[in-house]
């Protein structure tokens, strides 16, 4: 069924509620939904999209078995996520896929977590540098 493959990350606050309540509205239409906690699998007669959510948003795979089925379980996502956030349309890159589930954005965006983290890293060391000029300032001072 990877006939048409896609994935997507997008940056949304309390990606989890957000999850759940595209799940409601996905209800209606899904054969089934399968749910294992931080990831949902959206199941269609010719395809399914994925949606996990992770530190700062949410991963999106969609799979189908022909492009119209493609499409519309695409914009199907894409307009029910918009519906419920702030996002802008053009906030929705679409990437290629293989058989690995969130290679592809795993590839063009490093993960959201990987990120806070490093800016975490990155503003200690400013305030570490900060700290130390400020003590040898104040050594000095003391000196005089």
């Amino acid at each position: 069924m990877s006939e048409h493959l896609s994935e997507c990350c997008v940056s949304v606050p309390s990606s989890r509620n957000l999850i759940e309540t595209v799940s409601q509205r996905f209800a209606e239409f899904c054969v089934a939904i399968v749910d294992d906690g931080m990831e949902k699998t959206f199941k269609f007669i010719d395809g399914e999209a994925v949606v996990r959510a992770v530190g700062r948003g949410i991963l999106m795979r969609v799979v189908a078995t022909d492009v119209i089925s493609y499409y519309g379980i695409r914009t199907a996502l894409e307009g029910s996520i918009l519906k419920l956030t702030a996002l802008e349309p053009e906030e929705f890159a679409w990437y290629p896929a293989g058989e690995s589930p969130f290679a592809a954005v795993g590839r063009v965006h490093p993960s959201l977590d990987e990120v806070h983290e490093r800016e975490k890293l990155a503003t200690a060391e400013v305030h570490h540098k900060r700290l130390t000029a400020g003590t040898l300032d104040t050594h000095s001072n003391h000196q005089h």
